[in-house]
């Protein structure tokens, strides 16, 4: 019995039934014989210390929750839950990355909302909205640039630049950015949470830097058009019937990409006399957009046909896929412990959090667990990168 987990077994049942699973899809996920898991959660029988710390990591909970005397009662979901895809089809099977996600998202925002209270700070309310049915699509991008102060000169130079730039922006307003890690593209790039305090965005970390500009602000509109959910594709098609995600792409892309800035930089004068894949890149850069935005507005302006936008769209989406193995074969996407927590958190999260802990407000576990389980060690060097 010494190296047995005497976890609760309410716990083990509450943590499996938060990510709607069956005992056998539990079992499968888990890897653990059916029966076995029963056990553990009928109370005849005990996990391991290492198997109970296996459960807890995979069913994304903390390890300590397995010895609580009961569930806790403060976690919930999203209160929107009708989620859509681009093609407006219901996510009917959410994967258990994804589910744990959206209960961890609501956690994060209840942590701000009762620190912020400890600390006698004012919670910031969501005060932008702009009917996306009979508002200009153009008023409402020309808005967003002056809400997130874009500035027509800025020049981007770094490749994580006008994602900082534009995520600091939106968390001054009150807005909580963050970033999903071990979620597949396919089945989410961006979440928009509409809240009046501290409503949520999040964005896939293991998409292109450029392209999580897009997703960024392309949540930000569904947000300020009361049009909130999860979004899985940005692609224009010559088949999609799904009007408020066009409306959103285009919103998006007038915003990241002004019709009259496009037209008037030399880049864009090069690239419509001889076609050439850098020029596309280059120009994506000054915006600090992908390749695959500057297509669209090209496509938009008709500069380009709709098979040569296909032909291409179908060639950077090859590239972005063959970058992506060979840096999964390698150690160049490696972040420190620090960075990676900071970079999904963001950095209102991560100093509200240090300021609480800081002040004796919260213990170190508290704040353990409020970063996911970022061990002690590394909070200096998150401070350094919160405060920096």
């Amino acid at each position: 019995m010494r190296n047995n987990a005497l976890i609760t077994p309410q716990i083990l049942i509450w943590a499996r039934e938060r990510l709607d699973l069956s005992l056998r899809d539990a079992s499968e996920y888990l890897k653990f014989d059916m029966d076995k898991l029963k056990s553990w959660e009928d109370g005849s029988k005990y996990p391991t210390i290492s198997q109970a710390k296996k459960i807890a990591k995979k069913y994304k909970i903390p390890y300590v929750f397995f010895f609580l005397p009961e569930p806790p009662k403060n976690i919930k979901l999203p209160k929107n839950q009708d989620y859509r895809t681009i093609n407006n089809q219901p996510i009917s099977k959410f994967s258990v990355e994804l589910k744990s996600l959206l209960f961890d998202i609501m956690q994060r925002r209840e942590a701000m909302i009762q620190l912020n209270q400890e600390l006698a700070i004012d919670n910031p309310k969501f005060n932008y909205f702009f009917d996306i049915n009979k508002t200009d699509e153009n008023i409402i991008a020309d808005a967003i640039r002056e809400i997130i102060n874009l500035p027509n000169n800025l020049k981007f130079t770094g490749k994580n630049d006008a994602f900082n730039f534009i995520r600091t922006s939106l968390e001054k307003i009150g807005i909580l950015v963050f970033q999903s890690v071990d979620i597949e593209l396919s089945e989410m790039r961006g979440i928009s949470v509409l809240e009046e305090v501290y409503p949520i965005i999040v964005v896939n970390r293991d998409d292109a830097p450029n392209a999580r500009v897009f997703t960024l602000i392309h949540e930000f509109v569904h947000l300020i058009t009361g049009t909130a959910g999860i979004c899985n594709n940005f692609i224009i098609s010559d088949q999609s019937s799904f009007e408020i995600e066009l409306k959103c792409n285009k919103i998006t892309a007038q915003a990241l990409v002004p019709e009259d800035l496009l037209k008037k930089n030399i880049i864009y004068t090069q690239l419509l006399n001889n076609w050439n894949d850098e020029l596309v890149r280059s120009l994506g850069n000054v915006f600090g957009v992908s390749r695959e935005v500057i297509l669209g507005r090209l496509l938009v302006f008709n500069n380009i046909n709709f098979n040569l936008y296909r032909r291409k769209m179908d060639q950077y989406h090859e590239e972005f896929l063959n970058s992506k193995l060979i840096k999964n074969t390698d150690n160049t996407g490696f972040l420190a412990k620090s960075v990676d927590k900071g970079t999904q958190f963001g950095k209102v999260y991560i100093g509200t959090v240090l300021t609480a802990y800081n002040n004796d407000i919260i213990t170190a576990r508290d704040a353990i667990q409020y970063f996911d389980g970022l061990r002690l060690k590394h909070f200096e060097k998150l401070e350094q990168w919160c405060f920096a």
